[in-house]
């Protein structure tokens, strides 16, 4: 499931990016549904993935930086060493997705979505549509500013055991991005997470973002 995320994505995005939108909002949004219905194709109905994604490009005089995401894969910006949360946690307890759940006539059980599922958004998953499962993605539109150094990008394994500001605080300068995100795993790892753990870091103004 979340290979074929990871594998159509980018394809997507890059068609996308051929039209020169003024703006990423709409066609993130189309991207992300266009995704979740190929999913009901190859047997979705049962599992499924959250997601994360980043784009940075060039508007105007400015860069700009989209996030858009689905479920508890979180990204967070460093800006001037300060940690500032550019996504959206899609957990049943948070209040907008609750309520958003159950006046569409949704069910939430044991904080869990249809009483089986701890996100609120997420692709695939389709039988669980019919009590609220969304795929329409949270969408933050950033202008890149100097004191804007690094974001974070790491699946909730990180975020059971790391605050933003732990995961901010560990971004160094003397050290790679992957270096970096090989210390937020370790630390992770080390505070007792058994979730599984992804881990994205970028640099900007120049520098690239390595995976780990």
């Amino acid at each position: 499931m979340s290979d074929y995320c990871a594998e159509r994505f980018p394809i997507e995005v890059r068609k996308e990016l051929l039209k020169s939108p003024a703006d990423l909002t709409q066609p993130l949004i189309d991207i992300f549904g266009r995704i979740n219905n190929e999913l009901r194709l190859i047997d979705s109905d049962g599992c499924g993935s959250t997601a994360c994604i980043a784009i940075v490009r060039k508007e105007g005089a400015s860069n700009v930086l989209y996030v858009a995401n689905v479920g508890d894969t979180r990204a967070v910006l460093s800006k001037s060493g300060a940690a500032e949360r550019m996504s959206t946690d899609d957990k049943c307890d948070n209040p907008q997705e609750n309520l958003r759940v159950k006046s569409g006539g949704g069910i939430i059980l044991e904080n869990r979505l249809g009483g089986v599922l701890a996100v609120t958004r997420a692709f695939g998953d389709h039988a669980l549509t019919k009590v609220g499962l969304i795929a329409t993605p949270h969408i933050v539109k950033h202008i890149i500013k100097p004191f804007d150094k690094y974001l974070v990008i790491a699946s909730d394994g990180v975020w059971d055991e790391l605050s933003d500001s732990d995961a901010i605080g560990l971004c160094h300068d003397d050290i790679t991005t992957k270096q970096i995100a090989q210390q937020i795993v370790k630390t992770a790892l080390t505070r007792g997470s058994k979730d599984n753990i992804s881990v994205v870091v970028i640099k900007f103004n120049g520098s690239t973002g390595a995976m780990f």
